[in-house]
Parts: structure tokens; C-alpha cells; sequence
């Protein structure tokens, strides 16, 4: 006598969302309803390893695996598996992402001054880290003044899987500038250190005082001793 396989019905549920930047996943099964010659014999039964899953906008079948519970044997069982949708579609909201390149404040000497770069280009969202590239920003200048960092290239967007999320985002740059801020000039030589020439001229400086003080005083005590 031949015993033939009971079969049972598996159906994997499906689920939908829009892009969040987490995989979606449903771990439900439903057995097909019972007829006769048909399901899990009582007190038997398995549970369930799912490896659906989807991150990224599109659909993929939500897989799974059977587990036997203690008692049951699969090999007695026909097990027929539907498997359910999973499915993520655009963000009808863009998520924001703001860079703000470097900035850069340089006193002038006469040498070229630059700056480039952004201050980060990894951000959080929603729990979730996420990389931005394909976008440069500098500039350079030399004379005092303000000089706008120059923006280019195409920002790419990828998660932490490396996966192009770029559709899911607006990417903003932010204004940024290099200034270059004219010397110190308003020391006068009397403030200079007396060193070199400027000690000569400050020494120069001294004796013409003592000089003029001294003819002075000469002049003074010559007229006095006149009126004797």
C-alpha cells in the first residue's frame, strides 16, 4: 500500500510602502483552508524563516523557509508555497539634503590662498546613513578680497549598502566664500621695535632733543649773566 503526501497550501503575505530607507518585510503566512487529505495533521505544524526583504524602490518575492515543529516530519507533506509581493515605490515627498561646502578667512601676503571641499557629506535620515558624491566645491585667490567657492558635478546619493538612491532625494548646496582680509598696516615707526635703521633714526631722534634742550639752556644762563 502506498501512503501518498498530504499537501498543504503556503501563501507568504505581501506588503507595500513608500521609500523610507528600510528594508520592508512581512512575516505572516496563511495555511490554505483545510479540506479533507489536506493541511497539517493536528498537533503538527512549523513556523517560518523569512527571507524576503526590500530596501530599494522596486519588488521582490517575500521568501521563506519551513521549520518543523518537534513531531513533524516534511517528507510526509506535499508543502505548496505561494509566495507573497514586496514592494517600495517613490518617495512622493523628496527627502532634503543640504551641503555646505568649506569656507576660509586668510590674511594677505601675497601667496595664493584656497579652500575646497564640504564640511560632511554623510548625513542621517530616518535612522539610516547615507553618502553623497559626485559634487566638488573650491576656490582660489590671491589679492584681498571675497572670492565665491565655485559648485560643480552631478551629487549621486547611495545608502549605507552602497545602492543609488539619488531619485529619492533633492540635494541642496549652500553658498560658502573664500576671503582674503588686507595686512596689519597701521603700525607707525615709533611702535616698531628700535632695531637696524629705525634705531638709528629713533637714536638720531633723541640727540636732536637733547641738543635743542641743551642751546636752550646755554642761551638762557648767557643772558642772565648780562643783566649781572
Amino acid at each position: 500500500m502506498r501512503v501518498e503526501k498530504r499537501p498543504v497550501t503556503l501563501t507568504s503575505a505581501s506588503g507595500s510602502k513608500e521609500y523610507d530607507g528600510k528594508p520592508l518585510t512581512n512575516h505572516e503566512v496563511t495555511v490554505g483552508e483545510a479540506a479533507w487529505g489536506t493541511g497539517w495533521v493536528d498537533g503538527q505544524g512549523a513556523t517560518y524563516s523569512f527571507a524576503g526583504s526590500q530596501k530599494i524602490v522596486g519588488a521582490s518575492e517575500n521568501t521563506f523557509e519551513c521549520i518543523p515543529n518537534e513531531g513533524t516530519n516534511l517528507d510526509n507533506y506535499q508543502i505548496n508555497k505561494t509566495y507573497g509581493t514586496l514592494t517600495v515605490t517613490d518617495r512622493s515627498e523628496k527627502y532634503q539634503i543640504t551641503l555646505t561646502p568649506n569656507s576660509k578667512s586668510a590674511t594677505y601676503d601675497g601667496t595664493e590662498k584656497s579652500v575646497s571641499g564640504f564640511e560632511t557629506l554623510e548625513f542621517q535620515i530616518n535612522g539610516q546613513t547615507f553618502y553623497v558624491s559626485g559634487v566638488e566645491a573650491s576656490a582660489t585667490g590671491t589679492d584681498a578680497g571675497e572670492y565665491p567657492v565655485t559648485k560643480s558635478g552631478q551629487a549621486v546619493v547611495t545608502d549605507a549598502e552602497g545602492n543609488d538612491v539619488t531619485d529619492q532625494f533633492i540635494v541642496n548646496i549652500d553658498d560658502a566664500k573664500l576671503t582674503i582680509v588686507e595686512g596689519n598696516s597701521d603700525k607707525s615707526v615709533s611702535n616698531l621695535p628700535h632695531t637696524g635703521d629705525s634705531a638709528a633714526l629713533y637714536l638720531m631722534g633723541i640727540c636732536a632733543v637733547v641738543l635743542t634742550a641743551g642751546a636752550g639752556a646755554l642761551f638762557t644762563f648767557r643772558k642772565r649773566n648780562n643783566y649781572k
